[in-house]
């Protein structure tokens, strides 16, 4: 947070230039939450001192940032529900394939073998076990 302040600070450098080497710095931080808070305080801080064209292009920027988290955070949830349900579908796959392991009399490796490829609970191997024995 002191990186706010560099700008402001009396310097033999031209101010737009510690702005910029300012910026950079802050562009650099690792966490998301301080890298947006030290940019905008810096963008607060030297408003009235800050080359026009440089705070557009830094807020543009800023906006795509945003921009990009969300699809981030989109892309992330689709490819959760995605992978879970390509899980469900696997998992019915092998609930069929149980079922027709049990109807058919396989051995027990067998059924065991499907049992943990499914990895089915308790109830759902009884609910299979009822589905068997009313066909």
């Amino acid at each position: 947070m002191k990186l706010i302040l560099v700008p402001l600070m009396n310097s033999n450098q031209n101010r737009q230039t510690l702005i910029r080497q300012s910026i950079e710095l802050a562009q650099n931080i690792q966490n998301d939450f301080e890298q947006i808070a030290v940019i905008v305080g810096i963008l607060t801080a030297t408003d009235k001192i800050i080359d026009e064209e440089y705070s557009k292009s830094i807020r543009e920027w800023l906006r795509m940032l945003k921009v990009e988290k969300i699809y981030q955070q989109e892309k992330e949830q689709a490819l959760k529900e995605l992978a879970y349900k390509k899980e469900e579908e696997k998992k019915e796959l092998l609930k069929e394939l149980l079922f027709e392991a049990y109807k058919n009399g396989d051995s027990p490796k067998t059924i065991q073998r499907l049992i943990e490829k499914g990895n089915f609970n308790q109830d759902e191997i009884e609910e299979i076990y009822r589905q068997v024995e009313k066909h």
